[in-house]
């Protein structure tokens, strides 16, 4: 026996609530209606191309953060002094 989704607030049941014990012309008719729509199981995740992009990103964000790993071991990063300010700030 399939099984049924429902899309909207059915009595007791919740959109996102399996649909259980009511009687074959009552699914019918919610069916009909769109009230309700048969479960769906979910097959192969679709090949658009996005986890092959996540995957490309996800590399290029390692890379990227090893390139400022290196460059913040190389050159320290210096806080400017309070005497270190522009002439016109200073006022």
């Amino acid at each position: 026996m399939p099984k049924y989704i429902a899309k909207q607030s059915i009595g007791h049941f919740r959109p996102g609530d399996e649909i259980q014990g009511l009687e074959e012309k009552k699914l019918q008719a919610l069916l009909a209606s769109g009230a309700i729509e048969e479960y769906q199981e979910l097959k192969e995740p679709k090949a658009d191309g996005t986890a092959a992009r996540l995957a490309e990103l996800e590399k290029e964000n390692a890379e990227l953060k090893a390139k400022v790993a290196e460059l913040e071991k190389a050159k320290p990063v210096v806080k400017p002094k309070a005497s270190d300010k522009p002439a016109d700030e200073a006022k």
